[in-house]
């Protein structure tokens, strides 16, 4: 069976460059302080390792932006609950996230400050990235 390891972005409890990779899937948003989050995968990542995070995106445009945050505010939460009653609920919080996220722009220069090659991709007009970052 495998370990099982409990942990915070800021503070990952496993030795420097112990991994070939690390994968963010609609998590990286909820650390509490990105830049310390981001230097703590770098540690744990081999050389040449790879940081792939796939997640909401915050468009650089302000105007896609605020069609993104009225999704994700208002349309969002009304379809979870049709389609999963109670439970749809929880999407609600993703507004709250996204608030605190940084823009696109912003998220791939945090990442090259401690990464060597960033590759960037956006889809749905920017409100949804896949990213790779090189060590």
């Amino acid at each position: 069976t495998p370990d099982i390891a409990n942990g915070v972005f800021e503070h990952i409890p496993f030795r420097d460059e112990e991994f070939d990779a690390v994968l963010c899937g609609y998590s990286l948003r909820d650390a509490i302080n990105l830049r310390i989050a981001i230097s703590e995968i770098h540690r744990v990542l081999k050389k040449d390792g790879r940081f792939v995070i796939v997640d909401l995106g915050k468009p650089d445009s302000a105007f896609i932006r605020a069609g993104v945050s009225f999704y994700l505010r208002c349309i969002l939460p009304i379809l979870a609950f049709a389609a999963g009653g109670r439970l749809g609920l929880k999407f609600g919080t993703l507004y709250g996230t996204f608030k605190r996220w940084p823009q696109n722009k912003k998220l791939e220069g945090l990442l090259l400050e401690k990464f060597s090659r960033v590759e960037f991709e956006k889809d749905l007009m920017g409100g949804a990235i896949m990213v790779a970052a090189y060590k």
